[in-house]
């Protein structure tokens, strides 16, 4: 059992930061947010991918802070793209985990797949052999702009909510854990999510 189920860390992004985060957001393709699974409606929410390596880097250090402050001192080897996501009124994203951590986990490397790409495969080599290890959430708007829309985590017989988190607040937890976001009753909330990759646990 973990002594610690997630690492919280209230207002770590500056609102610059913030700021930044929601730009670069703005950049990219908005799509429809998606879940690997058969659950009609298990997820609804609008998507961007951010690929700058400033935005990434910011958010891993935090990511590798908690690590070792939460004492998970997990074998991180790579980050992923951040996912910049929109909740707006009646969106949501029921209970889901971002991946397993055992050897059947470990990406498999191939020539091409189609988007979204299945947690288990992937076409870059950096990728390869690794899983999900640590999953990071960083609210980016103000709890005063939105009700509901809460990040909610499940670990054994514990439930952890996130309500009124500051916007450039983190959440670090491991990526195995159950955790959802409860629906939007009024306005928009916008996050920020990025996974730390690594091989699977031994």
């Amino acid at each position: 059992m973990l002594t610690n189920h997630y690492w919280y860390i209230p207002e770590a992004l500056t609102p610059q930061q913030c700021d930044d985060l929601d730009q670069a957001a703005e950049q990219s393709e908005q799509v429809e947010g998606f879940h690997f699974g058969h659950e009609e409606g298990h997820r609804k929410s609008q998507i961007s991918w951010i690929y700058e390596i400033f935005c990434t880097e910011m958010l891993g250090a935090w990511i590798q802070q908690a690590n070792k402050e939460a004492g998970w001192y997990f074998d991180l080897e790579v980050p992923e793209a951040v996912q910049y996501t929109r909740y707006s009124v009646g969106d949501h994203y029921n209970w889901h985990i971002d991946g397993n951590q055992d050897q059947h986990a470990a990406r498999k490397l191939v020539a091409q797949v189609a988007a979204p790409i299945p947690l288990n495969v992937t076409p870059f080599p950096k990728f390869q052999g690794t899983v999900r290890k640590l999953s990071a959430t960083v609210n980016l708007s103000d709890p005063k702009d939105y009700t509901g829309g809460e990040l909610e985590l499940r670990c054994y017989d514990q439930l952890h909510i996130f309500n009124d988190a500051p916007r450039g607040s983190i959440v670090v937890f491991p990526s195995f854990m159950e955790h959802r976001v409860t629906p939007i009753e009024s306005g928009e909330r916008n996050a920020a999510v990025m996974w730390y990759s690594g091989y699977p646990l031994r």
